[in-house]
Order: C-alpha cells, then structure tokens, then sequence
C-alpha cells in the first residue's frame, strides 16, 4: 500500500505546474530583447558611430629636457678695492669699452675708478662660478654626468667690494648657446635621438631652435650637448633650465586611428552620405600618437565621416 501523503503529492504536482509558465514568460522576454535589438540596431549603430567633421588639425609630441646651459661668458673683476656702484641696469646690452660700474676706491680719497666692458654682450650680474668652466671651448673636455653635484649659486655682490673680486659677467648674445642635458636611455624619445635637424623648443612660455650637436653613451644613460638658435635674451641669465622639444608634429586632415577600416588590404573610412554609412577609400598620409593623417577624394572639411566603426557596415544607418 502507497502511504504517500497526498497533501505532499499534490504541492510538487502544484510546483510542476508554475514551473511551465515561468519557462514561457523567460522565452518570451528574450524573444522580446531580440526583436528589439533588431529592430533598433540602426540606432544603435548611429549611436556609437561617432559621427565628427573632418577639419584640417595640428598635434605634436614633445619631451622635457632639463639642462645646463654653458655659455661664451667674460667676467668681469673689481680693478681697486672700495665701494660699487653698477651704472648699467642687469640684461642690458653693452658694447666694448662700455661703462658698466663705478668704484669709488678705499685707498684714494675721493677717487672713482671706473669699470668698462672688455667684449660686447649683454651685462649679467648672476654668478655663480662656473664661467670659466662651463665655457664652450672646454665642450670636448666636459665630463657633466654629476651635474646634480655642481654648486650653481649665485653670488652676492654687496657695495663693497674687493680688488679683483668678480663683480659681473658679459655674455654674448649674438653666439650659438650650448646646453647640455642627460637621459635614462629608458625615457629617450627616438625621434629625438635620430633626428640632427632643428627642432621647436619652448621656455617659459617663449620659443626657439635646438638641434642635437653630440651624443655621448653613459652606460644607462644617454648624454648629449645641444645648440639653441633664436633664443630669448632673458634665458642667458639662467644656469640650469628645463626645455619642452618639439620632437614630432602631424599635420593635415586627423581622424583616430581606429576610424580606419581595411577593404582587401585598402584603408578608408565612413563617410555620412545622407545619412548612411559610404566607404571611401583614402591615403594615410602619417601617425603620431593614435592619430592618422588621411587624404583622399571627395574628403576636405566639413565632411562628415564615422569616428567608430565599430559595428558599421556599408549603408549602415548613421546621423
């Protein structure tokens, strides 16, 4: 005899039923997502498609180079002992036998001794004892891989001075400047390396020339010497700057890398052509940092093109 209880029997046969509806309304509601990604994949092509004008644009890749500058300097001593009197105002540009200062000498009563300029340039009063080291006529001796370790102080020039003590410098501003900067081999940028041609720099806001002059292999680290062109007269005060190098540019008709899409080996992207997808083929003019240069018929700007083709086909719905 079955001693089955039947209130037992009766809530599993209750549970098969349920089950057969839920399964149903599960179908359906995935049949449901179907019908609408199907039906609503133009728009969600459109929406990811990145519809952008093609504009003619500029982009660079720059590198920081942190350096000592090492200059055509001539310093300038005290003739006598006694008090200083400067005559020329710090940056101005003096020619020779200029009258730069005066001293009003400790053993002559009531004597001025005046202070002419030896060279042209420009007068600059921040010393700090390299002059006669860091001098571009010692560039093949120079051994700068503890530049950290150079003691780039200024000195102070108080009214009294000493005979023979530095009181100034006149730096040529008509010369090439020098600077010399160091590397991890790590952090070299190779378009900075293997290029020898002049290249944009900027400091502080103004710009000038630098062009690669030497390189020198310091184990793990990569030295070099550069020359600066054009360069803005207020950067000659300076011992140790910081440079940001122009080292590559792009110029043209840009679009991300991505928007490129290859046809049997042909690169083209999307362009919207009432308001769908057309491919066109186009010539990849160059690349800098994801960036792709593109030139072709029928692309100038204004025109519209896909930025992400992810899911786009040849008449693909896009706005």
């Amino acid at each position: 005899m079955d001693n089955q209880d039947p209130s037992l029997s009766l809530s599993v046969r209750r549970k098969k039923l349920n089950k057969g509806p839920l399964f149903k309304k599960i179908g359906l509601g995935i049949a449901l997502i179907f019908i609408i990604l199907f039906f609503s994949r133009g728009i969600i092509v459109g929406a990811i498609a990145g519809v952008q004008f093609l504009t003619i644009q500029e982009i660079t890749a720059t590198t920081t180079l942190e350096g000592i500058l090492i200059k055509e300097e001539t310093v300038v001593t005290a003739p006598v002992t006694g008090q200083l009197k400067f005559i020329s105002e710090d940056g101005t540009r003096l020619s020779v036998g200029a009258r730069a200062a005066q001293i009003a000498a400790a053993d002559q009563e009531s004597s001025i001794v005046s202070v002419f300029t030896p060279v042209a340039g420009i007068i600059c009063r921040h010393l700090d004892g390299l002059e006669n080291i860091l001098a571009p006529e010692n560039l093949e001796l120079l051994d700068l891989s503890y530049q950290d370790k150079l003691a780039v102080k200024q000195a102070v020039i108080n009214k009294q001075v000493e005979k023979g003590q530095p009181l100034f410098k006149i730096i040529d501003n008509l010369a090439l400047l020098n600077i010399y900067t160091e590397i991890p081999k790590t952090d070299l940028p190779p378009e900075l390396a293997d290029k020898h041609g002049w290249l944009t720099a900027a400091w502080e806001g103004r710009t000038m020339s630098i062009k690669l002059r030497e390189v020198r292999d310091k184990g793990n680290r990569w030295s070099g010497f550069f020359v600066l062109a054009n360069y803005p007269e207020s950067l000659l005060h300076h011992r140790q700057v910081r440079l940001t190098v122009t080292t590559d540019k792009l110029k043209g008709l840009l679009v991300p890398a991505g928007a490129i899409v290859y046809q049997e080996g042909v690169p083209g992207i999307y362009l919207v052509v009432k308001k769908k997808a057309q491919w066109v083929a186009v010539t990849l003019e160059g690349k800098l940092n994801g960036i792709v240069a593109v030139s072709g018929q029928g692309l100038g700007e204004e025109t519209r093109y896909v930025s992400n083709p992810l899911f786009t086909k040849e008449g693909s719905r896009v706005e």
